[in-house]
């Protein structure tokens, strides 16, 4: 009681709010963009599953596979997602793609800039049945899918910014039959979420005159995943 009588929380709690909450965009940001997500997922997911954290949607979408196809990754870093899906996916292959250099240009909305992420071009250690494609996506994809024919079954997409993910949308595209899972790290749940991988992906739907639902995400961050039609 000494504390609350003497005025001293009473100090603190006013130099808090005002000294720094007040001031401080970035929690309202972040209450607003995670507002928007909320308010995304009741009007358009609301047949989805819901999971604890990435490594339990990621888990999901491989058991769950309904068609054969490649399993993919765009966006290795430190391997983590990878282990996942290859652990989930074993004895079947699982190709990773990275330059390991970080991010080739500003995430728009965020704190990162060109270059965040960066393993300095060294691939991390990988499960047995990982294969890694180092190099940025438009320089490997176009040799890795001449030489690989099938359809896409499984697509987890870590490109955190637009120009990557377009990429890879552009390119891997038409291999996304029905059925294919896409797994997004960075879908929503940030300021400017919307500018990302969300862009990217709505506009390739849109171009394209695909359909998909979407299956579930998880309650922590912005991972979301769909299934095309």
């Amino acid at each position: 009681m000494a504390i609350f009588e003497s005025g001293i929380f009473q100090r603190l709690y006013w130099r808090f709010m005002h000294k720094y909450y007040a001031q401080d965009l970035l929690i309202d940001l972040k209450l607003a963009a995670k507002r928007e997500a909320i308010d995304y997922i009741q009007q358009h997911m609301a047949d989805a599953l819901m999971f604890k954290d990435r490594d339990a949607l990621l888990a999901f979408a491989v058991r769950d596979t309904q068609v054969p196809g490649l399993i993919l990754e765009f966006g290795v870093e430190k391997g983590a997602s990878l282990r996942v899906l290859a652990r989930q996916a074993a004895p079947r292959i699982v190709h990773g793609f990275d330059a390991f250099l970080g991010l080739p240009d500003h995430w728009t909305g965020t704190f990162e800039q060109r270059g965040k992420f960066s393993m300095s071009g060294k691939p991390p250690d990988v499960e047995a049945n990982a294969r890694l494609h180092v190099g940025w996506f438009n320089d490997t994809l176009p040799g890795f899918l001449a030489a690989n024919a099938e359809p896409i079954a499984v697509l987890h997409v870590d490109c955190d910014i637009y120009p990557s993910t377009k990429t890879v949308f552009d390119q891997v595209g038409e291999r996304l039959q029905p059925g294919a899972t896409i797994v997004f790290d960075e879908y929503f749940n940030y300021p400017g979420w919307r500018q990302h991988e969300f862009k990217a992906f709505q506009e390739w739907i849109a171009a394209s005159g695909r359909r998909y639902r979407y299956l579930g995400f998880a309650t922590e961050k912005g991972h979301v995943a769909v299934r095309m039609m």
